[in-house]
């Protein structure tokens, strides 16, 4: 693998993502992954593919490995074992459901696909589509083997006679030597049948073999026991080792025709192995993902385009469970997450600042994760990050001194820096830690801004980290280049692993010498040593640092305070959606209930205009009394309308008003300003409260949390709809209507109806008896429609029956 792959840890990256593939040829194919084997798309193609399923149903994706039998299979002189006919028959069941699985999954149309696939040709659902069901052979397969892969030969027409002859012949033998056995027990060592040769025999006591007559098959080491075959069995034998031999070569003639016919299907086999390899893949690159909590970024394809944009990303083997799959310790402190954009006009980042403050963490960040995305493979950062493309990557990393090859460091880092500028690419990556250093500290700064000027000039992404200042301040000056500061608390001296980009940093090397301790005298000669120019610059960056500090937390104030505002806004947009929602409804109710009393008046008027009509035609009408009796029906239908058009809260507000001012005191009722809770103070202390719910439960809180209630609203709300037999109602009030003139019932039902409704009444029931019927149907025409009326049914048959009428008042 490339030696500056190795640099940044990402043979370590692949053998774990190996390690979530189930078959050799993906594994393969992940171990040999490189960012410039052009399969990145295909790879981001696959696991787009496959991820819904996977993270909904993973046991609609089985991938079960067929290795070993599919190597002796695809082999001419191959010969599959009982392990490998199981696992060919599992394997191939798994393949038969991951194809219908993937056959049957759409692209998500929401994604477009990677650069370089095609959707018609790439995809995995196509290529399911048109492979052969494996499920045919797999049944087959399950019908010749048991489960553990050896052939059942009962199952088989051509081999069932065979075995079974063979099993008579075995149960012959043993029958005639443990009856042989039984017959002279003192001529036995042990009371056991051994087979010797392929034939049965008995172990015979070398002092007693003249009781046992027949052949001697074999002797033990010792030579105190002899191995006979008696002559009795010696023709049993003989049949068994035939039936033997015909059934075992059946059963190699059934063998090699099966693997034949298998063979003969090697395309096949070819295909759904290479289908199996890529899904095994896609799969694993999934694992990977859900491991490291990553996702896959953008990726530019131009060199010379994109952006390098890192958001919250971290370096992957610094994760806990990353570490955990690896085997490693976990870390002493929680892994800050790295934020970086870089534009295509601004390419440079110089970052300095003091030791062990992670200079070189976020050069093998920015790396690695550029090197697993160009892979195709996702990287932990947040939704959003993107990389530009991967054209070449050098990495200057560490120490390469060697001793050896007589190469210093600096020595070493020159033939490297010389190797990089022979071999980078226009747009391709470059990492160059500890820039400048192994030699004169002016000389090495020369030798660095050269170096960045020239590679600047080839378009290149550079990130380099230093600790000379005359690079930091180069930096400030070139258009292409900024400057960045890994965050150091000097109090704790230990580093915050914080990058801070547009800021160049400092050492602290005489700040940290003075905390651990060393004498002021040899402080303050370095300070005299270092010169004022040095020091206005070292005085400056702290400064710099202090201010950038300050802005930060202001922003992260002012994050905050964003945040909170949001959560206001939407508050206030619930409310408002609310009252909205509200007010459609009370407009709703308001018509539905206008035009109610509207028909309602419409319908009573015109009933009124026809009976004065038809009272008048009468001889002994008396016009006043007439007069008098419309008067009240009209007055009595106005209060009616009146009463139905009053709003529901005017009418709480009127009662609470006719019944005085409420106040919060002891056995009267209240209720919890936040929480909404309803009932009746039990107690009253000073400002404390105590509330009792209807239900018994009880509130402790402050007097000036409650608010006082009337009685009637702290009632228990009815939280379903109860159905209640008539025959158990407590009818209040009634009237006898039994003689009366169907005709002159109307203004006596109007009176009794309304003293009902302003009594307060529930129930109440008119009696007008059986008769002819007019009667009860003028009680109901005069009742049909009124709005202080729920339901009017006949009276149960313990309270009259059809011959009275019970009114359900609202």
């Amino acid at each position: 693998m490339n030696p500056e792959l190795h640099a940044l840890e990402f043979p370590d990256a692949v053998r774990l993502i190996q390690s979530g593939a189930r078959t050799a040829p993906a594994r393969a194919a992940l171990g040999a992954m490189q960012p410039w084997d052009g399969l990145a798309g295909l790879r981001r193609l696959h696991q787009m593919e496959l991820q819904d399923l996977w993270m909904q149903s993973p046991d609609l994706l089985p991938v079960f490995p067929m290795d070993e039998a599919l190597d002796e299979l695809l082999n001419p002189a191959g010969w599959l074992q009982p392990e490998h006919w199981r696992q060919l028959r599992e394997g191939l069941r798994a393949m038969a459901r991951l194809l219908q699985s993937l056959a049957a999954q759409p692209w998500p149309e929401a994604h477009p696909a990677p650069a370089g696939t095609h959707l018609g040709i790439d995809r995995l659902q196509v290529t399911a589509v048109l492979l052969p069901d494996p499920a045919p052979i797999a049944e087959r397969l399950a019908k010749s083997f048991d489960a553990d892969g050896r052939l059942d030969p009962l199952r088989i027409p051509a081999l069932a006679s065979l075995h079974r002859h063979r099993q008579d012949a075995f149960q012959a033998v043993q029958a005639k030597l443990q009856k042989l056995l039984r017959a002279t027990p003192d001529a036995f060592n042990e009371a056991t049948i051994v087979e010797r040769n392929g034939r049965y025999c008995l172990p015979v006591r070398q002092e007693r073999r003249s009781l046992v007559p027949g052949l001697v098959l074999d002797r033990s080491g010792s030579g105190a026991t002899v191995f006979i075959e008696p002559m009795e069995a010696v023709p049993l034998n003989n049949a068994f080792v035939e039936a033997d031999r015909d059934y075992a070569q059946a059963v190699q003639a059934f063998l090699r025709d099966l693997l034949v016919e298998l063979r003969g299907r090697r395309e096949d086999f070819t295909r759904w192995r290479a289908l199996q390899a890529q899904a095994d893949q896609g799969l694993a690159l999934l694992r990977w993902a859900a491991l490291c909590d990553g996702r896959l970024p953008d990726v530019e394809t131009d060199p010379k385009q994109g952006r390098l944009c890192l958001l919250d990303a971290r370096h992957p083997m610094l994760l806990p469970a990353v570490r955990e799959a690896m085997g490693l310790e976990p870390l002493p402190h929680p892994v800050v997450p790295l934020n970086l954009v870089l534009e295509a006009e601004k390419p440079g980042l110089v970052i300095s600042g003091s030791n062990t403050g992670g200079k070189t963490v976020v050069l093998k960040t920015v790396g690695l994760l550029s090197v697993l995305a160009a892979c195709g493979c996702a990287v932990p950062a947040k939704e959003g990050s993107s990389f530009p493309a991967l054209p070449s990557l050098h990495a200057d990393i560490g120490d390469h001194q060697t001793i050896t090859g007589s190469l210093s460091t600096f020595s070493s880092h020159v033939l490297h820096l010389k190797k990089i500028l022979e071999n980078v690419h226009d747009g391709g990556l470059v990492l160059l830690d500890e820039l400048g250093t192994g030699t004169d500290p002016k000389e090495g700064a020369a030798l660095g801004i050269a170096l960045l000027q020239t590679l600047s000039r080839r378009r290149c992404w550079i990130l380099c980290s230093t600790h000379l200042g005359e690079i930091s301040q180069w930096a400030l000056r070139h258009t292409r280049f900024q400057n960045a500061s890994v965050q150091f608390d000097e109090d704790r001296l230990a580093p915050t692993y914080r990058l801070l980009v547009g800021q160049p940093g400092q050492s602290r090397a005489l700040t940290i010498a003075a905390k651990l301790g060393l004498p002021k005298a040899v402080l303050d000669h370095a300070d005299k040593v270092l010169g004022k120019r040095e020091q206005d610059w070292r005085d400056f960056l702290r400064e710099l640092e202090a201010e950038r500090t300050r802005l930060l937390e202001e922003a992260e104030t002012l994050r905050q305070q964003t945040v909170a505002a949001e959560k206001d806004r939407e508050i206030l947009r619930q409310r408002e959606e609310k009252l909205r929602a509200e007010r459609e409804a009370f407009q709703r109710e308001s018509k539905e209930k206008v035009a109610r009393v509207l028909d309602f008046l419409d319908h009573e008027g015109k009933r009124l205009v026809k009976e004065l009509k038809e009272r008048q035609k009468a001889a002994d009408v008396n016009a006043d009394r007439l007069g008098t009796e419309a008067h009240e029906r009209v007055k009595q239908l106005t209060r009616l309308a009146e009463a139905e058009l009053v709003p529901r809260g005017a009418r709480t507000q009127a009662a609470s008003q006719a019944s005085g001012p409420l106040e919060v005191r002891e056995g009267g009722y209240a209720r919890h300003r936040g929480l909404g809770v309803e009932g009746k103070v039990v107690s009253l202390k000073g400002d404390r409260a105590t509330l009792e719910t209807p239900q018994g439960r009880r509130l402790a809180c402050r007097l000036g949390e409650l608010e006082p209630i009337g009685a009637r609203e702290a009632a228990p709300k009815p939280t379903g709809r109860v159905r209640v037999r008539t025959e158990a109602l407590d009818i209040e009030s009634e009237i006898n209507l039994i003689g009366r003139a169907s005709d002159d019932v109307d203004s006596e039902i109007y009176r009794f109806v309304e003293e009902a409704l302003a009594a307060g009444r529930r129930f109440v029931r008119i009696v007008h008896g059986h008769g002819t019927g007019k009667l009860k149907a003028a009680v109901r025409e005069a009742l049909r429609g009124h709005p202080g009326i729920a339901r009017v049914e006949d009276a149960p048959q313990n309270q009259g029956g059809a011959g009275a009428t019970v009114i359900t008042l609202r």
